[in-house]
């Protein structure tokens, strides 16, 4: 209720205008209005229908006509003299929301306008409208209310006279139909929707109470009659304890005693399969390996055939062979030689050809150099002419100078010339000469080095024939030697490799002897752990009625040990008096975890004795296994008849199968002295290769511990045996290599020195053929080598000719001297005298002539070297056509030679492939035999130990079995008494009994639960009690159970509503002190602001409860004491009145007030003082005062006149702050204050001030 100006203002809703047709005093459609968005105020004469104005409003908001003060709708429908008998009135009030601008204008929230309309019919029947729209009481309040329109308390409306009575309302209501204070404020501040709540609550706690205290009481009575059976129900429960108790110990011992069994059947079953599965996979792989054994077999004898036929194949081709070799020698030696002979003729006729080439080539060589040289010496001395003529002009300026020496040099010349030309002569006679002479000595000096090669070459020859013919002898003297070696490497290699086989046999069934020993120490040692720890607790005394193992406790003769170990099983069970013991013997293996042994009870065999004690006469008079046996304790006898029963001992398995398959059922059980067996069933078992023995003490043998010690002794002899077979093996099997190895070596070298030997003759002989032809050679070679007198004179010749020759030309030279070095000297002289040019020129002239002597001196040596060569290429043609002659000849006998080489070698070649392949296929087939022998001979041995498994195997699956009938009976005996145990036990207890864990049977003792079995139920005879007391006090003990149910239901429930009635209680109350201390506060200052310095409060009379005994409304006026309201003037209530409104306007605002001239009992100044707060102060309500005070309504910011004409009340509405007596000018300027407010005044300007309300 600020007068500020407001900010961030919320939308609030206002009035604009109301029309009313026929509608009480009104007649046809009048408009109220419009309303100003804070202060309006109607006024009018009394009885102007001032007040239905307020009606209206009430109407439209749902009021019914009792509350218009009237009996019935149709009475609000106007009637008057001119306007009668109307059907209808209709009141439609508009409403808008609106946000505050300021004091003066405002802002229309768009699409927030709407009408709310009613209308009355005469028939008495009302109908809703919503902007024209047919609507129902329920949406139009909701609608108001939705927009903040009290309608519950209508505390927006003061009606004429009711200011007064809110101050004089009592603090509590009297009766429910009347309003105290307390309810008027707990309406307002809303906590008066508890009260049905806590009223209910109220009322269900107490019946809840009620129901309650009788159920304690019916308790009461249910646990007297309870507890008067109590000591009775005590007793036999100790009973029924101890009786559980023990049934408890007897389910847990059954269980112990069900599981050991249980153990004992899953393992010997375990064991059972996994032999089951292994005899299976034994009988298999029995058929596998002795079908692959015949296989083996087959293959072994056929590939043995082949290598024996291959060796044969192989001796006759080597045989051939070596004969090829014999001759493939001599032939090589033959070609050898005349290769030999043919390279030498061949080399020889080569260098002569060569030889004969080259001097033919020289001849034409020389023949064709003379002209060339002699053409030279022409063009040289054609040069010379104009060289000697340049010469000559250049020694012609010189002539004087040069003139005499020229001359003495031409005479020089002419002097030296003949001297020249004799030497040149002599000078070519020299080297044709010396090449010819060359030439002879050479080919002697070659003869004689060809002598000397085939010297050295004889001399090799002889020494080769004698080397290889020694060889051959020595040869021959070893082979003797050698073919004996061989015969006895051979029968050593026979005899090695049947003492292998030998050995390899008897190692398979030492190693047989010494698994069966191992495998029956092991069991014994597990047996002997078993029995050694039973009978230490027997001697003890920790465990009586223990006998020992039922094989030690009786003897047979040893012809019977196979027979009766084979068929008897049992004779590996330990013989026990009782169950108990039985029972005991278990729990000691059990916890020393020493493994499982099988019990036979002594007590439980009595039923056998009538058939141990019966006369039988067996098939064919064999003995009963059972009659066999020796024994002096009766009940040890009868342990070996269950044991044995009707079991016969046949000599031999046919006599068995002649009296196991002969009908009578009773002796169809029969095992031979070998431990052939036929079951009942008809299936055979046992016997083998080593059949089983040892369960049974033997004649008078010593006790078993001595058994196990010579099974022990036996166990290492066996395997100190197996050892040395192994060793011996080893040994044999190295010396069956080493004598295959001196076997194989002996023939090869008896092999090679065969065929060396032949080899060893042929190359002598060919060395010594070789030698005689260069015998007959070496006389052609001296002839060779001897000098021809011919060529021997002409060497001589030559040589003469040679010195004479180089004689005469010395002298030629040194008569010559003189003058070759005065020309010389003249030539020098004439040189240096014309200078280099001329020097020059002479060198030219001088060259040239030198060229032409020195061409002319060699076409002359040419022609003399032609000349002897001629000579020597006739004799060279000779000895080639002689060479090759011999060559071709040597070549016939070398193709010859050839050609019957290489059809022995082709046949060689044949019957070598031949020695080859087959000595390939030899060395394959023998890898192949011997990989085969070993296969068969190892398959041989796996399928002997197989089937001695397997056998072993089907006596032990014998063995389980037999086991495995007792264990099961056993174990259906303790399941039997576990469940009889859980059924008496459930009985008793009415739960089911839960099995213990293996955990919780790991820690009972059969020994204590069977002890305290025994006390328990020694206590239970001896007790003398009432069972029906416990099913007597059960039943009451339900009974009171049940009423104890129902009371703690009871007070559940109740406590439930109590503590909802609290929280109820305590809400109310909190919501309530927090409106109520609001509304005090803001009382207290409207008060004080109002009267200007008094004092208002409200105050409960109950400060504990303030439900209890209401609200007082104290006031102070200004100046006064505290007074009662009801010591009040009539003023002084209205202003109490109006300030506890103005307080509750502020605790809960409504956004419209309509007030019933509230001032009539104020004084002028106190209805000054409203009105003025009323328009400083209330900017955020719509406020709509009917007043006929003149200070209260000039206040108003919208004047809305009311008054009557015609029996027909009509309005009009004006702003009085801009009202001023006068003509249009005020009117207008009333009109544009009016139109500030978006609440548009669209008031008829004409019918705006008529003249009797502008008069007053």
């Amino acid at each position: 209720m600020d007068s500020s100006p407001q900010k961030n203002a919320k939308p609030r809703l206002v009035i604009t205008e109301m029309i009313l047709d026929n509608f009480k005093s009104y007649a046809g459609p009048q408009r109220i209005g419009p309303f100003h968005k804070s202060f309006s105020s109607v006024v009018g004469p009394n009885g102007s229908g001032k007040s239905n104005v307020i009606d209206a409003m009430l109407f439209v908001f749902g009021k019914r006509a009792k509350q218009l003060r009237l009996n019935k709708v149709s009475e609000l429908i106007h009637n008057s003299t001119h306007h009668r008998d109307l059907e209808i009135a209709k009141v439609s009030v508009f409403f808008q929301e609106i946000i505050d601008l300021d004091e003066e204008t405002c802002e229309v929230v768009p699409n927030s306008q709407f009408a709310v309309s009613r209308t009355a019919h005469r028939s008495n029947k009302s109908d809703y409208y919503i902007n024209d729209k047919k609507s129902n009481f329920k949406e139009v309040t909701d609608l108001l209310k939705g927009k903040g329109i009290d309608l519950d308390n209508n505390r927006f409306l003061i009606l004429q006279g009711e200011v007064e009575q809110i101050s004089m309302m009592k603090p509590k209501a009297q009766t429910e139909h009347d309003t105290g204070l307390l309810e008027y404020l707990e309406d307002i501040i809303g906590t008066d929707k508890y009260i049905p709540m806590l009223e209910e609550g109220s009322k269900n706690l107490e019946e809840l109470n009620e129901r309650r205290q009788g159920m304690v009481q019916r308790v009461k009575i249910a646990e007297r009659e309870r507890d008067g059976l109590e000591a009775e129900k005590t007793a036999a429960e100790a009973y029924i304890d101890k009786e559980i108790e023990c049934l408890e110990a007897q389910s847990v011992l059954a269980q112990l005693f069900s599981r050991d069994a249980k153990i004992n059947v899953d393992k010997i079953q375990g064991n059972i399969s996994t032999l089951e599965e292994k005899l299976a996979h034994e009988k298999t792989k029995c058929a596998e390996y002795t079908a692959g054994l015949e296989v083996h077999e087959a293959k072994y004898n056929s590939v043995s055939k082949e290598y024996t036929g291959i060796q044969k194949e192989l001796e006759t081709a080597s045989s051939d062979f070596k004969e090829f070799e014999r001759k493939d020698i001599k032939y090589r030696e033959d070609i050898k030689h005349i290769k030999s002979k043919l390279k030498k003729l061949e080399d020889k006729a080569s260098k002569d050809a060569n030889k004969l080439a080259a001097a033919e080539t020289e001849i034409a060589t020389l023949e064709a150099a003379g002209p060339h040289l002699r053409a030279q010496a022409e063009q040289a001395a054609a040069q010379l002419p104009p060289a000697e003529e340049v010469l000559e002009g250049m020694l012609d300026g010189i002539k004087g100078e040069v003139e005499g020496l020229r001359s003495q040099l031409r005479d020089v010349r002419g002097e030296l010339e003949p001297w020249e030309r004799e030497m040149t002569e002599v000078r070519g006679r020299i080297e044709v000469a010396t090449s010819e002479r060359d030439l002879l000595k050479k080919r002697q000096e070659e003869a004689v080095v060809r002598l000397s090669d085939a010297k050295v070459e004889l001399k090799a020859a002889t020494e080769t024939a004698n080397n290889k013919s020694r060889q051959a002898a020595d040869m021959e003297s070893q082979l003797n030697k050698l073919r004996t070696q061989a015969e006895k490497t051979a029968a050593r290699e026979t005899a090695a490799s049947s003492e292998v086989e030998r050995l390899e046999s008897s190692t398979r069934d030492v190693r047989g002897r010494a698994e069966q020993r191992r495998a029956a120490a092991s069991q014994r040692a597990s047996a002997s752990n078993v029995v050694s720890a039973l009978m230490e607790a027997r001697a003890s005394g920790a465990i009586e009625g223990i006998h020992g193992k039922l094989g030690d406790l009786g003897a047979i003769d040893a012809k019977f040990d196979i027979a009766a170990s084979t068929a008897c099983p049992a004779l590996d069970y330990i013989v026990v008096d009782t169950t108990s013991a039985a029972q005991r013997c278990v729990e000691l293996l059990r916890k020393r975890q020493l493994g499982v042994a099988t019990f036979l009870i002594l007590e439980k065999q009595a039923h056998l004795t009538p058939a141990l004690k019966e006369k039988v006469s067996p098939p064919e008079g064999i003995p009963r296994l059972f009659d066999l046996v020796r024994c002096n304790d009766d009940r040890i006898r009868l342990a070996f008849y269950f044991a044995m029963r009707d079991t016969l001992v046949a000599g031999d398995l046919e006599q068995a199968s002649r009296i196991a398959y002969s009908g009578e059922k009773r002796w169809r059980r029969v095992v031979t002295v070998k431990g052939e067996m036929i079951n009942e069933n008809g299936t055979m078992s046992g016997g083998g290769s080593q059949p089983r023995g040892g369960r049974l003490r033997l004649g008078n043998a010593a006790p078993k511990v001595a058994d196990a010690s010579e099974a022990a002794a036996e166990l290492r002899d066996a395997e100190k045996e197996l050892e040395s077979a192994a060793i011996a093996l080893k040994q044999a099997r190295a010396a069956l290599s080493e004598a295959i190895a001196e076997a194989k070596a002996a023939r090869l070298a008896l092999d090679d020195v065969e065929t060396a030997i032949p080899k060893l003759r042929m190359e002598a002989q060919a060395a010594l053929d070789r030698a005689a032809d260069l015998q007959e050679r070496m006389t052609e070679l001296e002839v060779a080598t001897t000098v021809d007198p011919e060529e021997a004179a002409r060497v001589k010749s030559l040589d003469a000719e040679i010195a004479k020759d180089e004689k005469e030309l010395s002298s030629l030279k040194n008569k010559s001297e003189g003058l070759t070095r005065r020309a010389g000297q003249l030539e020098e002289a004439i040189s240096n005298a014309g200078g280099e040019k001329v020097k020059r020129q002479k060198a030219l002239v001088a060259k040239l002539q030198e060229d032409i002597a020195a061409a002319e001196g060699e076409a002359t040596k040419k022609e003399v070297q032609a000349a002897a060569a001629v000579k020597q290429v006739e004799k060279l043609r000779k000895e080639v056509a002689k060479a090759t002659a011999e060559s071709e000849k040597l070549a016939s006998q070398q193709e010859s030679s050839m050609s019957e080489f290489k059809a022995l070698e082709d046949a060689a070649f044949k019957v070598l492939e031949i020695v080859k392949a087959t000595q390939d296929v030899l060395a394959s087939k023998e890898a192949e035999l011997n990989t085969i022998r070993a296969e068969f001979e190892e398959r041989q041995r796996e399928v002997s130990v197989i089937r001695q498994v397997e056998v072993d195997i089907a006596n032990e699956v014998d063995v389980q079995k037999s086991a495995l009938k007792e264990e099961g009976g056993k174990l259906k005996h303790w399941v039997a008494k576990v469940n009889g145990h859980a059924a008496a036990l459930e009985e008793r207890t009415g739960k089911p009994v839960t099995p213990l864990t293996e955990a919780e049977l790991g820690l009972a003792s059969a020994q204590e639960l069977q002890y305290r079995v025994t006390v328990l139920e020694e206590e239970m005879a001896r007790m003398n009690i009432n069972l029906e007391a416990i099913e007597a006090w059960r039943l009451a003990d339900a009974e009171y159970a049940t009423r104890v149910g129902e009371l703690e239901s009871a007070t559940s429930e109740r406590d439930a509503v109590r503590r909802e009635h609290e929280e109820l209680r305590k809400r109310r109350l909190d919501e309530f002190m927090a409106g109520f201390n609001t509304i005090s506060l803001k009382l207290k200052e409207m008060y004080q602001m109002i009267t200007m310095g008094g004092d208002a409060e409200l105050e409960l009379v109950d400060s504990l409860d303030p439900f209890s005994e209401g609200i007082l409304f104290s006031v102070r006026p200004p100046k006064k004491s505290w007074k009662n309201i009801a010591n009040l003037s009539g003023g002084e209530k209205t202003l109490s009145s109006l300030s506890l409104v103005f307080a509750l306007h502020h605790y809960k605002p409504t956004p419209l007030y309509v007030m019933d001239e509230i001032d009539a009992a104020l004084d002028f100044k106190n209805v000054s003082i409203v009105g003025h707060y009323i328009k400083e102060r209330t900017k955020n309500a719509q406020f709509v005062i009917i007043s006929l005070r003149n200070n209260m309504f000039e206040l108003a910011d919208r004047l809305v006149g009311i008054y009557k004409t015609e029996n027909a009340t009509k309005s009009v509405a004006i702003n009085p702050s801009n009202f001023a007596v006068g003509g249009v000018q005020q009117r207008q300027q009333q009109g544009n204050d009016v139109a500030k407010c978006a609440v548009v005044d669209d008031v008829d300007q004409e019918q705006q001030v008529p003249a009797a309300v502008a008069a007053n």
